[in-house]
């Protein structure tokens, strides 16, 4: 039996996948940023299009970047 429409609030569709050994598949969201994060996806399907991992942006449950790692100019105003 079809699901009605009110039960469908809250339900996250599975999203389209390539993996990285060419296999297509369809995953719940939770799975795909376990996939990203174990690099087990090449492409992954949003509502504007298929994103290439390593070409275009992709955001990341874990952010890489630390503050401690820039090594850029200071551009923050010091205030004394």
């Amino acid at each position: 039996m079809p699901m009605q429409a009110e039960q469908w609030r809250g339900v996250k569709q599975p999203i389209d996948v390539i993996l990285a050994d060419g296999t297509s598949s369809q995953v719940p969201p939770k799975a795909l940023d376990v996939l990203l994060d174990n690099n087990r996806v090449l492409k992954f399907r949003r509502t504007s299009g298929w994103v290439t991992v390593g070409v275009d942006p992709v955001r990341s449950r874990r952010s890489s970047f630390s503050f401690d790692s820039y090594s850029g100019p200071e551009r923050r105003r010091s205030v004394h």
